[in-house]
Formats: structure tokens, C-alpha cells, sequence
């Protein structure tokens, strides 16, 4: 089929894509430039996936064509799909997404939901997967017919029809969404319990957000490759279905995610860094510690008002006191004046009584 068609179908949902992780409000209000970040991230560790799972491919030809076509019991297609899907493919793409993302999310992001998860890991997903299709289209052209060692090494869907090849290049980024989306909810949920400090818990879902998504690849791309390399369209379909049932799967869970759907599993642990402070949350935050500085500056000033009135007080209570004492001394003085008069009274009528008693000794 055409390549520039092929190239089309494959390009046509990476908008559709990016535009529903925007939409989707992950990462607060600086999700441009961290949805860039990823994407880039996603794009570059392409290359060395690409080198790595096209040696592979060589290796595990080579040695499947030491075998007769009737090793394995006649199973020798089997063997060759599930090899080169479950390992060359499955195994060194997934990893490599898990890998970047860990990277560049684990101590540098803080997750709040699901969403988030589901949103980091199909941006890596989604870069990754347009630069390894437009490689392997590109491998099959260059290599040339008569290096059969070489072409054999390569996917099976490069060689097929021209429905399947087109069908292949319109799922072929839907699909890494799929897989990336599933990574993504399992590793959201590990950074979160991460982030609360669950250790334990947090390894375990980490553990689980590299593993089942290499199981799904593994399985899908096996069924559609078995069916290819076989000439039976039944296994393709299957395949194929599979994989456009997971990528819708992930994607309405992206469209319908929000912060309470998961409210309870995600809290940002106290020591952690906090690199939202332009979302929502920070600006109510920031809004009740101001009104608490408010506060407080009220409260301060009417605790220097009540000194001051305070002060007041003990001034005005001062005055008081020096009045009463200097009232104290007069007081004393004119108890004084009171204890001297009845004396002089005393002394008077002494002084009488010698008068009168003078005058009756001279009439005798």
C-alpha cells in the first residue's frame, strides 16, 4: 500500500489524542509545557527502543531458522509470534515507556489523580509510537528485497494486505494509548501511595503498571501477528479489536477522570515539594493564610491598644495615689491641732481655778 496513506492513517488520531489529554486538565495550569516535556521524552527514547527491538528481531529469527518447519510440535508460528511479540516487542517498548516516565515524573511531579497517571504515561506513549512506526516503515522500505535475513527480522504487519496494513497504521498510536493509559492508572496510583508514604503498596501497583501492559501487547500483537504470518484474517480482527477496545477504554476514562475519583487514594505527603502553586488549590491556600495574617494583624492591634489603655490606667491611678499621699501628711497635722486644743483648753481652766482661789485668799 501506499506509504504516504499508510503515514496518514497512522498520523490521523495523535491530535484527537493530544487534545483529549489537554482537555482533560491534568497538571494544573502549566499542562502545556509539561504535556511538551513527555511527548519530547516519549519521542527520543524511540530510537534506542527501536535499535534495541530490531536486534532482537534478528536475534530471534536467526535462531528460529535453525529449527525445521515442523519443530515444536508444528508449532513453530506460535513460537515465533509469541517470541517476537511478548519480547522483542511487548517487553522492550513497554519498559522503555515505563522507564521514561518513572524518570521523569517520580520525584519532579506531583499526581493528584488518576487522571494525571493516565495522562503522563499516554503522552510518553503516544511520542514513542509515532516515531517507531514512521522507523519501522521507513526500515522496510530502505532495506532492500534480496537481504531476506533482514526483512524476515521485521514485524510481520509491514508485509501484510492492504486492509490489514491500513487497519495496523490507524491503531497502531490508538493502541500505544491503550497500553500507556493502563500503565498510567496502575502508576498513578503507585505515585500516590507513594507520596503518602505508602512504600509497600506503592512498589506493588509500580510493579503492576510495567507488567500488564507488557501481558496485553504481548497478547494482542500475537494475535494479529500469528494471523498475519498464517493468512488468517479471524486471528487479525481479534487482535486488532482487542486493541481499539482498550484504547476507547483508557480514553473514556481520560475524558471522565476528575480529582474525585480518586480523592482518597492521592494527598501529597507534608515534605514534598509543592510545584503547583499557580493551580486552584495553592490560590485558596494562599487566600485563607492571608485572611489568617489579616486576622492576626487585627488581633495584634487590639492587643496594643489594650496596653496602651492599660498604661493609661496605671498613669491616672499613679496621680491618684501621690494625691492620697500627699493628702496624708495634712491629715496628720490636723489630728495634731485637734490633740493640741483640749490641752490648751486644760490649761486655761488651770489657770482660772489659781485665779479664783488667788482672789479668795485676799478677801481674808
Amino acid at each position: 500500500m501506499n506509504l504516504t496513506v499508510l503515514l496518514i492513517a497512522a498520523f490521523l488520531p495523535l491530535p484527537v489524542l493530544l487534545f483529549m489529554i489537554l482537555r482533560s486538565g491534568s497538571f494544573g495550569k502549566g499542562s502545556i509545557g509539561t504535556m511538551l516535556k513527555l511527548f519530547f521524552l516519549g519521542v527520543a527514547s524511540a530510537v534506542p527502543a527501536f535499535l534495541m527491538e530490531a536486534g532482537c528481531l534478528l536475534v530471534i529469527s536467526v535462531f528460529l531458522g535453525l529449527f525445521p518447519d515442523d519443530a515444536f510440535g508444528g508449532n513453530l508460528p506460535v513460537v515465533s509470534a509469541v517470541l517476537r511479540c511478548f519480547i522483542a516487542a511487548a517487553l522492550i517498548e513497554e519498559g522503555w515507556k515505563l522507564f521514561v516516565l518513572r524518570a521523569s515524573t517520580w520525584k519532579q511531579m506531583i499526581m493528584e489523580n488518576i487522571t494525571d497517571g493516565i495522562a503522563a504515561s499516554a503522552l510518553v506513549g503516544t511520542g514513542f509510537s509515532a516515531v517507531m512506526y514512521g522507523a519501522w516503515q521507513a526500515a522496510y522500505y530502505v532495506i532492500p528485497a534480496h537481504m531476506e535475513i533482514l526483512r524476515e527480522a521485521l514485524p510481520e504487519f509491514l508485509g501484510a494486505g492492504a486492509v490489514t496494513s491500513f487497519l495496523v497504521a490507524l491503531l497502531y498510536i490508538f493502541s500505544h494509548f491503550g497500553y500507556s493509559g493502563i500503565m498510567g492508572a496502575f502508576y498513578g496510583i503507585a505515585k500516590g501511595s507513594e507520596q503518602k508514604e505508602h512504600g509497600k503498596r506503592a512498589g506493588f501497583m509500580f510493579f503492576f503498571s510495567g507488567l500488564l501492559p507488557i501481558l496485553l501487547h504481548g497478547f494482542c500483537a500475537a494475535l494479529s501477528g500469528y494471523g498475519i504470518a498464517e493468512g488468517k484474517p479471524v486471528w487479525v480482527a481479534v487482535g486488532l479489536a482487542l486493541e481499539a477496545v482498550l484504547a476507547l477504554l483508557m480514553a473514556t476514562m481520560l475524558g471522565r477522570a476528575s480529582d474525585a475519583v480518586s480523592e482518597d487514594f492521592y494527598s501529597a505527603a507534608e515534605n514534598q515539594p509543592v510545584d503547583f502553586a499557580d493551580s486552584e488549590e495553592f490560590a485558596s491556600f494562599a487566600e485563607s493564610q492571608g485572611n489568617g495574617d489579616q486576622t492576626g494583624n487585627r488581633d495584634e492591634e487590639a492587643a496594643q491598644g489594650s496596653e496602651a489603655e492599660r498604661d493609661d490606667e496605671k498613669e491616672l491611678y499613679g496621680e491618684t495615689v501621690q494625691d492620697d499621699e500627699a493628702a496624708v501628711p495634712d491629715d496628720e497635722a490636723a489630728r495634731d491641732d485637734d490633740a493640741a486644743v483640749p490641752g490648751l483648753e486644760t490649761a486655761l481652766e488651770d489657770q482660772a481655778v489659781q485665779d479664783d482661789g488667788s482672789g479668795q485668799d485676799d478677801l481674808q
